[in-house]
């Protein structure tokens, strides 16, 4: 037991860390989020939305999911989307990053609960679980809708501007709730992106080609 109280808090020790890693998003009071902010904010975010699911997940499932699956940007940090789709292979790199990262936090941790949030990170990784698959919609929703939050978007990378209205549809299409979400909040950016004088219509007919 005692060996157990041990992996427990150098574990909270290594995780604590996603208190201080930062993301490309700015919270409404203009700070930078932490990557526990986002796992936070995602977690209250699909105990909110899964009441309303047509298929029904495992709620405690989803909720670990999402509780390991940026554990190893405590390690590597986050990369911002802009970055990674600007260099593919930056976004490689990290994800065999990520792999090695994750080895280490499962010896960490130890036993059957090292293996199960291995387990759970890589199944949230392959995206073929029905929890995975709703996790990945909100993940990106949350982003989207997390950016808008602080009131003035002239601060994002330009790229933004140029997916912000189709980078979630993808990941929406299999549940009706995830598809009202996702068109919510594509129509509470609009008058932002309206506001920093772009054209929204041409941003989605640039998106249908």
């Amino acid at each position: 037991m005692e060996n157990e109280a041990i992996r427990i808090l150098n574990f909270l020790r290594f995780s604590e860390k996603l208190k201080t890693q930062l993301r490309d998003c700015l919270v409404s009071t203009g700070r930078e989020e932490s990557v526990a902010d986002h796992s936070w904010h995602l977690a209250l975010m699909a105990f909110l939305t899964s009441p309303h699911l047509k298929n029904k997940i495992d709620l405690l499932k989803t909720l670990k999911m999402i509780l390991i699956h940026d554990l190893t940007e405590a390690q590597i940090g986050d990369i911002p989307f802009s970055h990674a789709t600007e260099n593919p292979n930056l976004k490689i790199e990290k994800q065999k990053a990520e792999l090695v990262e994750i080895k280490k936090i499962k010896d960490l941790i130890g036993g059957e609960l090292g293996e199960e949030v291995f387990s759970l990170w890589e199944e949230y990784e392959e995206r073929k679980s029905p929890e995975a698959k709703f996790v990945k919609a909100l993940d990106c929703m949350e982003a989207n809708y997390q950016s808008i939050l602080y009131g003035d978007i002239s601060y994002w990378d330009d790229i933004y501007y140029d997916v912000i209205l189709s980078k979630s549809d993808n990941h929406c299409t299999h549940e009706p709730i995830l598809i009202k979400l996702n068109e919510e909040i594509k129509r509470r950016t609009e008058p932002e992106l309206t506001k920093i004088g772009l054209d929204v219509e041409k941003l989605k007919n640039a998106n249908k080609t």
